[in-house]
């Protein structure tokens, strides 16, 4: 009985834990325009998968895979690296060293070699540079280091639009005028 009860509770934790249910939003509530998909752990193969409500899988079997953003989830191949799959599950990028979620339509990205950029949702670059440093699009721009002149501000067209600056710290924003009271 004893070896019985402690089975039942191993079960219950790795059902807890082997489950994800997505996309949702802030609160853990279901997005309505979005299909929902589980992520789940076979242990068995020891590696995680996406499946649709029915229970099929939907993905291919992965080391991780992170939750979705903007359509996407970024997923670790045992071997190649980070990759990223859409709804159906079915891989849409190439694969990287090391990658960001999606934000704005775009994804930070870093090759081994060449260094990071931006993809949109198709897997196409959104500029065809690879920058030394690089932080995620935000209200439209990102912060990226060239790697020659120094950083500037990226727009989602994928034009610069400030002058070179030898720190991200020149990039501060616009202080507040003080009051005259």
């Amino acid at each position: 009985m004893k070896h019985l009860i402690t089975l039942a509770m191993l079960l219950a934790a790795i059902a807890a834990d082997a489950q994800y249910y997505y996309p949702y939003d802030s609160s853990n509530y279901y997005l309505d325009d979005a299909p929902s998909l589980i992520i789940q752990k076979d242990p068995i193969m020891n590696s995680w998968y996406v499946s649709d409500l029915d229970g099929r899988r939907i993905s291919d079997y992965y080391a991780q895979i992170r939750p979705y953003s903007q359509g996407a989830a970024a997923v670790r191949d045992h071997i190649m690296g980070w990759c990223f799959i859409n709804l159906s599950g079915r891989r849409f990028s190439d694969y990287y060293d090391a990658v960001d979620d999606f934000h704005e339509g775009y994804a930070l990205v870093k090759d081994k070699i060449m260094g990071w950029t931006f993809i949109d949702g198709t897997g196409r670059r959104l500029v065809n540079d690879y920058f030394k440093d690089a932080y995620p699009f935000h209200r439209g721009v990102a912060l990226v280091q060239d790697h020659v002149m120094g950083w500037y501000l990226l727009s989602t067209a994928g034009r610069r639009i400030t002058d070179y600056h030898d720190s991200p710290a020149d990039f501060k924003p616009a202080s507040r005028p003080r009051r005259p009271w």
